[in-house]
């Protein structure tokens, strides 16, 4: 927007109408026999000087900094009319109205005195031929026209110089404003990074686990989580339908009361608390659902998992082999039937977990077999969730895409390096 408006307001952009008008009244004056040209000399002057304002106009383009040049522009357009005024009749001239272009411009600028430099500027249209062509009297009721008209193009430029005032002001208002709602929107973003996991040091050395969240915007509503159970390890993924700062503020809501479920050993349980802190907040107008996948790990490698609406998760076996873990249960949020299944499974030592956001698919073309080429990418990576989460990073940065990228991705192995190492790297965490 303030590229557009500094074109819109350069010298060039200004000048460029009046110049063009000169022109064109010039063409016509040597076109059509009723207009005469009464002196030559500054018939002529009068473009020359028209071209060296054009010029000049070019000039404060290329250097936007040359702001003094815009004063000057305005004495050459004045200057400019004046003469071919002068040169096409003087008082009989059909041309004195181009005088309201600068005029114009000349309000519109900063500061009360440039009214005043209006003024003088279509006085000096006026006044001009009684210099330049002494032989030209002008009568008593001469000079009460030329008074009328010195006023009506001073006020013009007061109502113009006034509007302006009020269109910066307005501008400003809305700048301010907006750069509050960005300084609001960062925040929240901050917030929300703050609020994924980025430690693995308290699950214990017998999972690998790593996470990814990219917004599309500055706040998503995508999340991932991972935490300590009695039991074992939780993961959650889930995806709120839309983007921004209120899809943001929902995904907030659901993982905390997923987590407030972190006693309960069944996954469904934490799904039905999620569901029902959206039923509380949910108006008749604005439903918004959201899907989600939740899943136990118990340390012997039992894992239970529910699935509400979300679809796109996998165990990858330690043998290359592929498992969708597949669900018919609804979105959270949708208010047509609140209950999903639990569905227990086994993961091995070396199987991987993975489940990733529909945003995913837009780096695949949309594709309907993702889930073999995000298997694919995993067994690529030896099936390390750190390498498979910085892949898909990766591959997020370099392919366009206008939906949310999460993933999350677990492996059930004995693990002896730091692991301050199994998580994702920071610039693999979160995006802002």
């Amino acid at each position: 927007m303030s590229r557009r408006t500094s074109i819109l307001e350069s010298p060039l952009a200004r000048q460029a109408p009046l110049s063009g008008l000169l022109a064109l009244s010039a063409v016509l004056t040597l076109a059509v026999p009723s207009l005469q040209i009464t002196d030559d000399d500054l018939f002529v002057a009068s473009l020359v000087c028209t071209g060296v304002a054009t010029i000049v106009a070019a000039v404060a383009l290329a250097f936007p900094h040359a702001v003094g040049l815009v004063p000057a522009l305005l004495l050459l357009d004045f200057v400019a009319i004046a003469l071919f005024r002068t040169s096409t009749g003087a008082g009989t001239s059909v041309f004195t109205s181009l005088a309201v272009l600068p005029v114009v411009w000349c309000g519109s600028l900063r500061g009360r005195l440039t009214i005043l430099w209006a003024v003088l500027g279509v006085s000096l249209v006026i006044l001009a031929p009684y210099f330049l062509t002494p032989t030209t009297t002008p009568g008593g009721s001469e000079l009460v026209r030329l008074g009328i008209t010195v006023t009506v193009f001073g006020t013009v430029a007061a109502v113009v110089h006034e509007l302006s005032r009020r269109a910066r002001r307005n501008v400003r208002a809305a700048q301010l404003g907006e750069e509050r709602v960005r300084a609001e929107i960062d925040r929240a973003a901050v917030v929300q990074r703050s609020l994924l996991p980025t430690s693995t040091a308290h699950l214990g050395a017998d999972v690998a686990v790593a996470g990814a969240c990219l917004p599309a915007k500055s706040v998503g509503g995508d999340f991932f989580d991972w935490y300590e159970t009695n039991t074992g390890v939780a993961v959650s993924l889930g995806d709120v339908m839309g983007k921004g700062v209120g899809a943001g503020l929902i995904a907030a809501a659901v993982r905390a009361t997923v987590r407030s479920a972190r006693a309960v050993d069944d996954p469904s349980e934490a799904l039905l608390r999620a569901a029902d802190g959206l039923a509380a907040e949910r108006s008749t107008t604005d439903v918004t659902f959201t899907t989600l996948f939740h899943a136990r790990l118990s340390t012997d490698g039992t894992f239970r998992w529910a699935d509400a609406g979300h679809g796109l998760s996998l165990v990858l076996r330690s043998d290359g082999s592929v498992e969708r873990l597949r669900s018919s249960d609804l979105p959270l949020g949708m208010g047509l039937r609140d209950e999903w299944a639990t569905t227990e499974g086994f993961l091995g030592l070396g199987d991987l977990l993975i489940s990733f956001s529909d945003g995913v698919l837009d780096l695949y073309g949309g594709r309907e077999d993702t889930v073999d080429a995000v298997a694919d990418l995993a067994r690529s990576c030896d099936s390390e969730p750190t390498a498979l989460v910085a892949a898909l990073s990766a591959r997020a940065e370099e392919i366009e895409h206008d939906d949310d990228v999460t993933v999350i991705a677990i492996r059930r192995t004995p693990v002896t390096t730091d692991t301050s190492a199994m998580a994702a790297p920071p610039g693999h965490q979160e995006r802002a």
